[in-house]
């Protein structure tokens, strides 16, 4: 029988790390002795250096590395069957399965996994896990809001990373069991939350002490003044909320997410081309400056002013 084990994904800003931090606090091993709190959460970001370093290869594989305009550009055709891939899989596997036999039910939490659910399955399928996904979702407009001040971001792409996440995060699903997680619940109905976060975890659910050891007004930075997001992403954020009390992803938000990804597939060869005209420009800007530099000392060892 397989053994089942939380993951928490979803776009980065919205919420993770708190649902990391509930669901430890519930029984669940969710983290290693570093949490690495930072300015940009306070609690911890609750991830496992090791598995984010493993998400961290597969992208650098493929030059889709987060700090990259590439992030948002879809992976390779046969990018599972890389070899360097299949060497992570393996590698991963190998870590994960003392983990699942230690008795204490683990899980783990990073956004970058919300890209790469085709890998994780084979590993999962590897070490006989099942994987309990729970989405965490967010209003984009402050997501957007959130990574302009983190990350110094442009709305557009901000946003467009938003839709990126999610689309594959629903395609990766696909008809799973999922336990979806609005941001603005944690504010709202915690018990109810985490009472179905319990359900379908496995774990005891959350007393009240522990729901406020976790959760706490200050954390919460919305913009009640933001101008919403655009359409297609509003859309989208709509029809996941509307599941949230599903076990399963409803046939509408299914169809919706592969019509937006058709389109962002047709997007693809465009994006490309740009982060192309991108790269070539920042190459000639290198070049540039090495060339005035060079110039600069050439003049200096000749005696003229540089």
């Amino acid at each position: 029988m397989p053994t089942p084990l939380p993951v928490v994904i979803g776009m980065h800003r919205s919420g993770t790390s708190m649902c990391a931090n509930l669901l430890h606090v519930m029984g669940a091993d969710m983290g290693d002795e570093n949490f690495n709190v930072s300015p940009a959460n306070a609690r911890g970001h609750w991830e496992r250096p090791d598995l984010v370093g493993t998400n961290d290869n597969v992208f650098v594989t493929f030059r889709r590395q987060w700090a990259l305009p590439s992030h948002i550009l879809n992976l390779p055709d046969g990018w599972l069957r890389h070899p360097r891939v299949q060497e992570l899989r393996h590698a991963a596997a190998n870590k994960l399965r003392p983990r699942l036999e230690a008795g204490r039910l683990f899980g783990f939490k990073d956004p970058r996994t919300t890209l790469l659910l085709p890998f994780w399955d084979q590993v999962f399928a590897d070490i006989g896990a099942e994987p309990r996904y729970v989405l965490c979702i967010r209003n984009p407009a402050q997501v957007v809001r959130s990574l302009a001040l983190r990350d110094k971001m442009a709305r557009g792409q901000a946003e467009y990373r938003w839709l990126h996440y999610n689309l594959e995060a629903i395609k990766g699903i696909a008809t799973a069991p999922v336990c979806i997680v609005p941001y603005e619940h944690w504010f709202t109905d915690a018990a109810g939350l985490g009472a179905r976060l319990a359900a379908h975890t496995g774990l005891p659910p959350a007393s009240l002490d522990a729901l406020h050891s976790v959760i706490a007004a200050d954390l919460r930075h919305d913009d009640a003044e933001l101008p919403p997001a655009a359409a297609l992403a509003a859309r989208l954020h709509h029809l996941l909320e509307l599941n949230s009390a599903r076990p399963t992803l409803d046939l509408a938000v299914r169809r919706f997410a592969a019509q937006c990804s058709d389109f962002a597939t047709l997007a693809q060869p465009l994006l490309i081309d740009m982060e192309i005209l991108r790269t070539s420009v920042s190459e000639q800007r290198r070049v540039i400056g090495d060339l005035t530099n060079l110039v600069r000392k050439l003049r200096v060892e000749l005696g003229q002013p540089p």
